[in-house]
């Protein structure tokens, strides 16, 4: 039973780590945690789902919290199920299961707005507008991103405000507005710098990177892109460091280095297979099939292009799909 004067010791370790954001050793330190002390400590079962998620390992967050989500639900502990449905729907979409995680980002916005907590209603609608724009449903996406923004000014929440001006300049890429794209993501930058989130601000790098190596300006992408797997790196993220590699490989393309970038895409496509993430492995499939077409290898970048098409049907991300058939009927 947790002492009377504080919380047990292992919570209280995992509070410390959680508030320095040290989710690498987070992770470690739940894996060093018993089954009995996590069911004692409903809000360390939630930490070391979310370093589980925050590490890449997103199976592991599911599972953690399948085991306290009964808890929380039956003690009526609303901060910490609001929380707990934010991490599992997280790991739900990392894991491409897009409309079970519809389900719980949806139910995050439904209990969030009865229980008047307009940060997880804001939450709940920054994450439902990234997977609208998965789908390919811009407007859909930039409602949801417009609805946490407002809420995120009435809070004051930083961190939350560079995230949606973050996920607010995906939407502007692809509906092809590269300027205004830029704006948002310069923007989450500056707010994340404030808020002291380096994962938000590596995310950014790594997106003005990618428009720059396809505005041709591969050097510029390559130092916007290192950088930003440098800060990948100190966080642990091999998931984010994945991505920056996929960035990098867009960055030698842009400088003519087809071998450099084939190397690049390799290690973010080993990446994507050993954390089990099929958006990352969707668009590094992707990449590696028009470089092999590039090199004029057509049996390989039809492999890869007809995974990356697989990956997306899974998805629901239909336009990037029936893209990517077009694509292999020319070959």
């Amino acid at each position: 039973m947790p002492s009377l004067t504080g919380p047990a010791p292992p919570l209280a370790r995992a509070r410390e780590l959680a508030a320095r954001r040290e989710w690498s050793a987070l992770a470690e330190h739940c894996a060093a945690c018993s089954d009995a002390e996590l069911r004692a400590e409903p809000e360390l079962g939630f930490l070391c789902a979310d370093a589980c998620l925050r590490t890449g390992r997103p199976e592991q967050a599911l599972e953690r919290g399948a085991g306290i989500e009964p808890a929380l639900r039956r003690r009526g502990e609303r901060a910490l199920l609001l929380n707990l449905l934010n991490v599992v729907g997280a790991a739900l979409f990392q894991l491409g299961r897009t409309a079970a995680a519809h389900e719980r980002f949806g139910e995050l916005l439904e209990l969030a707005s009865e229980w008047g907590n307009e940060e997880f209603a804001a939450r709940a609608s920054n994450n439902l507008g990234v997977l609208a724009n998965v789908r390919g449903e811009r407007e859909a996406a930039l409602a949801h991103y417009q609805r946490a923004l407002a809420s995120y000014q009435r809070l004051g929440y930083v961190r939350g405000l560079a995230q949606t001006h973050h996920n607010l300049g995906i939407s502007y890429r692809d509906l092809g507005h590269a300027q205004e794209a830029d704006a948002h993501y310069q923007r989450a930058i500056e707010l994340a710098a404030g808020a002291q989130s380096e994962d938000v601000i590596a995310q950014a790098e790594s997106e003005r990177a990618l428009l720059r190596a396809s505005a041709g300006d591969g050097k510029l992408a390559e130092a916007l892109a290192r950088r930003a797997l440098r800060r990948f790196e100190r966080l642990g993220d091999p998931l984010g460091s994945a991505d920056a590699l996929r960035v990098l490989a867009a960055a030698a393309r842009a400088r003519r280095e087809p071998a450099l970038a084939a190397t690049h895409l390799q290690h973010a496509l080993a990446i994507a297979r050993a954390h089990s993430d099929p958006l990352l492995l969707a668009e590094v499939q992707r990449d590696r099939g028009l470089l092999l077409r590039d090199q004029d290898d057509a049996a390989a970048a039809r492999a890869a292009l007809g995974e990356a098409r697989d990956a997306f049907a899974a998805l629901g991300a239909a336009a990037d799909e029936q893209a990517l058939q077009r694509l292999l009927d020319s070959l």
